[in-house]
């Protein structure tokens, strides 16, 4: 499959900072009665307005300037980072249905699974490293992360 670069990237562009404005309003929360510069929505307010406009210049460079890359991309090549997608993404699915140390330690298992590795020592260091990264969030960052039963 034959892509035009900055085609396709500033379409990519426009379409996630797009999404990523309309929901803005939903995933950011800010509490009283504060001015638009002063609460936590500007950064992303602005860092999507950025990737809306960076992906109109690269659409511009590509229809007016035919200033473009092509590039082939065999899908053969590209399936070992798919099935990684895949993961990542039953990563969150695990993390939010099933809280945060049983989505790691499946994470953990699909990846070495995936890529075949049979050291024990890692395996067991990165189960040990996500259950520290838990407990350090937890119990010295206050950040509460979904638990044994998902999101409450």
């Amino acid at each position: 499959m034959k892509i035009k670069t900055n085609l396709v990237g500033g379409i990519i562009f426009i379409v996630f900072g797009t999404v990523l404005l309309l929901l803005l309003n939903n995933q950011v929360i800010t509490y009283g009665n504060i001015s638009f510069l002063q609460s936590a929505k500007v950064a992303p307010f602005f860092s999507e307005l950025i990737m809306i406009i960076g992906g109109i210049f690269l659409i511009i460079q590509s229809v007016f300037l035919k200033k473009d890359t092509i590039i082939t991309i065999s899908w053969n090549e590209q399936k070992n980072a798919l099935i990684t997608i895949g993961c990542l993404s039953l990563f969150a699915i695990g993390i939010y249905f099933l809280g945060f140390l049983i989505g790691s330690i499946i994470f953990i298992l699909l990846m070495f699974r995936f890529y075949k590795n049979r050291n024990l020592y890692e395996l067991i260091g990165l189960i040990i490293l996500s259950i520290g990264i838990y407990f350090l969030f937890t119990m010295i960052f206050h950040v509460q992360l979904p638990g044994i039963g998902g999101v409450k």
